[in-house]
């Protein structure tokens, strides 16, 4: 009998507390969406950092293999260049 007194007696003082702190329905309610649209803009800029720098990797690659191109394909048109060696 004294357990079951004292779990319920737990039980109100803990709900007490616990709804004295989180406040009413809609506070946590409000607080939840907040928290969620917090995490939702990290996420949204992280991933957006993510898609840059892979957009940067890729235009890099894109960079080097138009160079490599361009310098294994001289032009046979164009007029020989002259180096002088001291």
């Amino acid at each position: 009998m004294f357990r079951t007194v004292a779990a319920f007696s737990a039980g109100v003082v803990v709900g007490w507390v616990g709804r004295g702190v989180l406040g009413s329905e809609r506070e946590l309610l409000v607080r939840t969406i907040g928290l969620a649209h917090v995490v939702r803009e990290r996420v949204t800029r992280l991933a957006a950092e993510q898609v840059e720098w892979w957009q940067d990797l890729v235009a890099e690659a894109k960079a080097r293999i138009d160079h490599k191109r361009a310098t294994a394909h001289p032009d046979e048109d164009a007029p020989a260049k002259v180096v002088r060696v001291a």
